[in-house]
């Protein structure tokens, strides 16, 4: 399968990051839930700093901090993993209203 990508619009609640599946808000289609090797994040250049992790995930209580920068914001990198794969609907994110998520996400 060849890669994807997707972009996901922020707001201050946490939400799943398999929302950009278009299922539904917090709806797991198992038909969309692909396993991936590795996921790439990017948050908007000039947005807010996005979080991630679980469904409890804030800005004082996250997994991993997706910084944004004026015009080149730099890539986090979730894997890549050799074995056990992650999946989006195992993520969870949360910013500022308004602001984009970018994501590059590489199939098993």
């Amino acid at each position: 399968m060849a890669v994807r990508h997707f972009t996901i619009t922020l707001g201050a609640v946490a939400q799943r990051l398999s929302d950009v599946y278009g299922d539904g808000v917090g709806i797991v289609n198992a038909a969309h839930d692909l396993p991936y090797r590795q996921i790439l994040l990017q948050d908007e250049p000039g947005g807010s700093d996005a979080f991630v992790g679980e469904a409890s995930v804030s800005s004082t209580d996250y997994g991993v901090l997706v910084p944004t920068h004026a015009t080149n914001p730099p890539v986090v990198s979730l894997g890549p993993f050799e074995t056990g794969p992650v999946k989006l609907s195992q993520l969870y994110a949360v910013g500022t209203a308004g602001s984009d998520l970018h994501i590059l996400a590489i199939p098993f």
